[in-house]
């Protein structure tokens, strides 16, 4: 499997219960009609298959920037509620 490497388009700081979270809209070099987005830590949910891996590949940047600022305020209102952090993540 070859890798990919992704250019950071856009880095968003927010904070979360006290903590700095980080999330970025990258794109692969070689592909700009796809972006996708990455952040620091995933909380787990009980509707997704995987809490590891959003499902986060997108066809356009303001796409992706919706579904990355919906992404952030679920997980803050997850903590919020008294959610956890997915096992082996911590911040």
């Amino acid at each position: 499997m070859s890798a990919i490497i992704y250019t950071v388009l856009k880095e968003f700081f927010v904070e979360v219960n006290g903590h700095a979270i980080k999330a970025r809209i990258m794109s692969p070099i070689n592909d700009g009609k796809v972006f996708v987005f990455k952040i620091s830590s995933f909380y787990k949910s009980k509707t997704d298959s995987d809490a590891y891996e959003p499902a986060s590949t997108f066809t356009s940047y303001a796409n992706a920037e919706r579904h990355l600022l919906q992404y952030l305020e679920g997980f803050q209102n997850t903590l919020d509620l008294g959610g956890d952090i997915a096992p082996g993540n911590t911040f």
